[in-house]
């Protein structure tokens, strides 16, 4: 290892010690005040309406201990019950229904389009009357998932006498619904989605088709797990359900470091930088998933190559803001960078921009790490 590597490796421990280790209390107190609130209204929600589970399922950065900063955000996906399983195929028949002006589901004469990529219909048989209010014609709407859902913990709120301090923030689109849960002198927001469980359907075949694309990583136990885990379907659109991969995210990162190697590591380094210095907010595992397919020998990811595997993950996002595309992980064709609300991402000049920062960065790594690794 030269010098330059060897101290790198040491500034960015020193920096993974100072800057990136949450304080455990601090996080245990948040997950506390976070449940005090959430179990009593899912609670409140599965008494009134049992197709919604009040075992939830923790999504998100905190849920596969990749969190670096404070704990102030918490998503929590509630699987809906009853279900018969679902079977990945192509509708023979397309949906006939829409959101007029008045924000009110209708049917329409027009087919609904095709859905987005990365989005699809659920068709349920005749046979799960059990939704019907949820249904139009025989498909699951997200839209009418939501609004049941929504007013459920509207009124949990109000019966658990907890209006004084939880705050709901009004959507249109995405989650379900947001609180806003008190934490000291801060709020915590904590997203809640209905999901329709996998509940063994397997992956999309377009996923099923094409992955994994490498013979030596994820291994072969772990394809095994994924693929049996299969897709979920989350309410986050309102026509259409987003196809959702996170328990097979997760179970890929689920010792991923069993071999004492730095891939955790790496990627908390590269999402606490991009999110002090960077604001790139297009950043995820799938990152760390996509280098592990260029490296799968564990040697490749030692305590010793942390400088090197970190600048790799480094040189991969500078390759996706060069080339405006970041792609996700199961979808390829899917490009995160378009698919992320923050709409700043959607404007060339200002991924560009944030490339000419990780430029700077990725020739003088060092320097920078030293300038920052004591909260500069």
């Amino acid at each position: 290892m030269s010098a330059t590597q060897n101290g790198l490796v040491g500034d960015l421990n020193y920096y993974t010690d100072t800057q990136i280790k949450m304080r455990r209390e601090k996080v245990k107190a948040a997950v506390n005040a976070v449940h005090s609130v959430v179990d009593p209204i899912l609670k409140y929600v599965h008494d009134e309406d049992p197709r919604f589970s009040h075992q939830t399922w923790n999504s998100g950065s905190y849920a596969s201990g990749l969190k670096v900063t404070e704990p102030n955000e918490f998503d929590f996906i509630v699987p809906m019950e009853g279900l018969p399983n679902f079977i990945w195929t192509t509708p023979d028949k397309p949906a006939y229904y829409t959101i007029d002006v008045r924000g009110q589901l209708v049917e329409t004469t027009v087919p609904l389009p095709t859905p987005p990529n990365g989005y699809h219909n659920v068709r349920l048989s005749n046979i799960c009357k059990e939704y019907n209010d949820m249904k139009m014609a025989d498909f699951l709407v997200p839209f009418k998932a939501k609004t049941i859902f929504k007013g459920l913990v509207t009124n949990a709120i109000r019966e658990c006498k907890l209006r004084g301090s939880v705050r709901v923030l009004n959507r249109t689109h995405g989650p379900a619904i947001t609180l806003m849960v008190p934490f000291g002198e801060e709020r915590i927001s904590v997203d809640l989605v209905p999901l329709v469980p996998a509940n063994g359907c397997g992956l999309p075949p377009k996923v099923l088709n094409n992955w994994p694309r490498s013979r030596l990583w994820p291994p072969k136990h772990k394809v095994e797990e994924v693929r049996k885990i299969g897709a979920g379907s989350v309410a986050k659109d309102n026509l259409y359900w987003l196809t959702s991969f996170m328990q097979c995210e997760i179970a890929l990162l689920e010792g991923i470091d069993s071999d004492e190697g730095c891939r955790k590591q790496c990627l908390r380094l590269l999402k606490k930088i991009r999110e002090d210095h960077w604001q790139s907010p297009a950043l995820s595992s799938y990152h760390l998933k996509w280098e592990c397919e260029k490296y799968p020998n564990s040697h490749d990811w030692s305590r010793g190559m942390l400088g090197q595997r970190f600048l790799g993950l480094v040189g991969s996002l500078l390759k996706c803001l060069r080339e405006q595309n970041c792609p996700h992980y199961f979808i390829p064709s899917i490009n995160l960078f378009r698919n992320k609300e923050n709409s700043k991402l959607k404007e060339p000049e200002n991924l560009l921009l944030i490339a000419d920062k990780v430029q700077e960065f990725y020739g003088r790594p060092c320097y920078f790490i030293g300038q920052w690794k004591d909260g500069n």
